[in-house]
């Protein structure tokens, strides 16, 4: 029943309780959309602590990985890193420098043993390598773990929950290790088997840095709902008094109360709003972790940017390598950015490091990047990423032209809209640090970094996979093996940093004179090798040809003093003429390169198909020391 539909006013009592009724129903409402935010911003703040996990157990599984790839690591003999028993029997587990300091190798278990330990003394989160049968006593699981690592046996890939130790509450994440090859030097004797769960790896993250970020925001919904359950108890009151009035105050009655309910839709269409703009960036943030590029991350940030912005103009700047200026990656509404490329101290965002905003232009200092004839308010807002400047996120009003004309336009862009932009910008700093970070650990892992070619690890990888692409195919591939010509003879004469530089010269040669699908690498040493994929044995010669008299004129100079001419021995082998397989490839460039070596160098050399691999190098510099791959587990 309506109450402005009656026709008299109700009796007292009749009012008095329609009062008490409608203000039950009201405070039931306002304290369920506050515990339905309140549940809803907990859960937020959980799965932010799970992608904090998970950040950081893939952090530490990739430096686990680093240090498996090159076989562990050496450290000075302490009472905290004595020599590990469990690597006995592997050759040069204990070595000593020409100054007398005794190393001993770490294996990557111990070393990831050994930073949770220290993070129990310097970090806030944990770690903990453990197993059901672990070889240490310190690996030994705790309850939630023990629990855990079983499920894993019936298939469980990843568990995940809360904790409480010590009064405090911590969210924990755990995933299986499985059993290798290499991991059975340690764990065959425990009756493991390649395949089998050795244990897993446990991250606790504590929850009160969440908690207590999370207060400001809990205190607002409380503050919020409470001034909405105080507007809805004056309304109310005010409703009821109007109501006993005579019938000539009915109708300021139904405005105020018209009133009241307008603040009221205004009110959860802005809380709805603030949900929907978090849903979004979390969407956005999950697609970003799955980018493998950053060329990836900025399509996917200018589909997402649209959506956070519809009713402004404006563009995402990033910087470049060189620091030296911003690009646009995206821009997008009626007026976008006019200058999509220019200097950082452009911006007085990036100079002042925090937002900057300008709605008096009478008063205000523009960027030097906004046009001076611009009359609509803007803001820059800085995308950081551990103290450094990654780009800008631009925005301004859209204004019809008609509106600019008239000067109609004024005021500032809605807070709401500036504290979406300070927060999208947080959150892209965020995801493309580490996105960069991931690229520079994957640059490192396959690249030489005195030469920049590609390493030996990945040119044999490649070499394989160029191999089955061509044989589909049907078409050829050269392989071209080369080696300076007396190298050590040259680098005793003119010192390892000539030498250093010879070798980054013939690496620039390689990379200035290939083509994009050419894939040229260090081998090792002084000795290179140039895949030439589709490449039929007139243009691998011709391609040999060319480098081998590129080297013979090169004219170095290191110190201050002419270092002499350099000369280069090549061996080429095509497929499948001369073989059928990678290792029968390398096989005969490299014989004909000790050929052509025998014949009295700087000459280009053709494989036979049934030419035997050398029996012996050349005297060479002394290569560098290969550190032996221990056990992984």
């Amino acid at each position: 029943m309506n109450l402005l539909d009656s026709t008299h006013p109700p009796q007292p009592v009749r009012l008095k309780t329609y009062f008490w009724v409608l203000l039950g129903v009201w405070t039931m409402m306002v304290a369920a959309s506050l515990a339905w935010n309140l549940v809803y911003q907990k859960r937020e703040l959980l799965e932010v602590a799970l992608i904090t996990a998970k950040i950081n157990y893939e952090k530490d599984l990739l430096y686990r990985k680093w240090c498996q790839e090159h076989g562990g690591v050496y450290v000075p003999v302490t009472p905290e890193s004595p020599g590990n028993p469990y690597l006995a029997k592997v050759s040069e587990r204990d070595i000593r420098t020409p100054s007398g300091r005794l190393l001993t190798l770490i294996n990557p278990a111990n070393m990831t043993r050994q930073v949770y330990e220290s993070a129990q003394k310097h970090s806030l989160v944990q770690g903990h390598l453990t197993s059901l049968k672990p070889l240490r006593p310190e690996n030994a699981p705790d309850p939630w773990e023990s629990q855990t690592l079983k499920s894993f046996q019936d298939g469980k890939k990843e568990a995940f929950g809360l904790e409480e130790r010590g009064g405090l509450t911590s969210l924990r994440l755990m995933r299986p290790f499985i059993a290798e090859k290499s991991c059975l030097k340690c764990h065959a004797q425990q009756g493991y088997q390649a395949g089998d769960i050795l244990g897993g790896l446990s991250v606790s993250v504590p929850l009160a840095p969440f908690w207590s970020s999370g207060r400001r925001t809990k205190l607002s919904l409380w503050l919020g709902h409470g001034l909405l359950w105080l507007l809805g108890v004056v309304g109310l009151t005010l409703a009821s008094r109007h109501l006993g009035e005579a019938l000539t105050e009915r109708e300021q009655a139904e405005t105020a109360l018209q009133q009241a309910n307008d603040k009221l839709i205004g009110m959860v269409y802005e809380y709805s709003q603030r949900n929907r703009e978090v849903s979004s960036v979390n969407e956005m943030m999950d697609q970003l972790q799955s980018c493998l590029t950053v060329e990836e991350a900025y399509q996917v940030i200018a589909k997402f940017i649209r959506k956070f912005f519809p009713d402004q103009s404006g563009g995402l700047f990033m910087i470049n390598a060189s620091k030296n200026f911003l690009e646009a990656v995206a821009s997008w509404g009626e007026s976008p950015p006019e200058q999509q490329v220019f200097a950082p101290q452009d911006c007085w965002a990036l100079r002042r490091g925090r937002l900057y905003q300008v709605t008096d232009f009478d008063h205000g200092i523009l960027c030097s990047h906004v046009p001076e004839s611009t009359s609509v308010p803007y803001l820059c807002v800085p995308i950081m990423a551990q103290g450094e400047a990654l780009g800008i996120l631009h925005l301004q009003e859209s204004f019809p032209l008609e509106d600019i004309a008239s000067g109609e336009e004024s005021g500032a862009l809605p807070e709401a809209t500036s504290q979406l932009a300070a927060t999208v910008a947080e959150h892209l700093g965020l995801a493309l640090a580490n996105l960069k970070l991931q690229e520079t650990l994957r640059q490192q892992a396959i690249r030489d970094p005195l030469t920049g070619l590609f390493n030996r690890r990945f040119m044999e990888e490649t070499l394989e996979r160029e191999i089955h692409r061509v044989q589909r195919k049907g078409a050829p591939l050269g392989i071209i093996m080369m080696d300076l010509d007396h190298f050590k003879s040259f680098n005793d004469t003119f010192g390892h940093g000539a030498g250093d530089m010879l070798l980054s010269e013939l690496g620039n040669i390689l990379v200035g004179h290939t083509r994009k699908e050419d894939v040229a690498c260090r081998y090792g040493g002084e000795e290179f090798t140039l895949i030439m994929s589709e490449a039929s044995l007139e243009v691998t010669l011709r391609r040999a040809e060319e480098v081998r008299q590129l080297v013979e004129h090169l004219h170095l100079q290191h110190q201050g003093q002419s270092l002499r001419n350099v000369t280069v021995s090549l061996g080429v082998a095509v497929y499948p003429e001369h073989g059928n397989n990678a290792a029968s490839l390398l096989g005969v460039a490299d014989a004909a390169l000790y050929r052509a070596k025998k014949e009295g160098r700087n000459r280009v050399v053709v494989a036979q198909a049934a030419e035997p691999h050398r029996p012996e190098k050349e005297p060479q510099m002394e290569p560098p020391p290969v550190m032996k791959v221990a056990n992984p587990g």
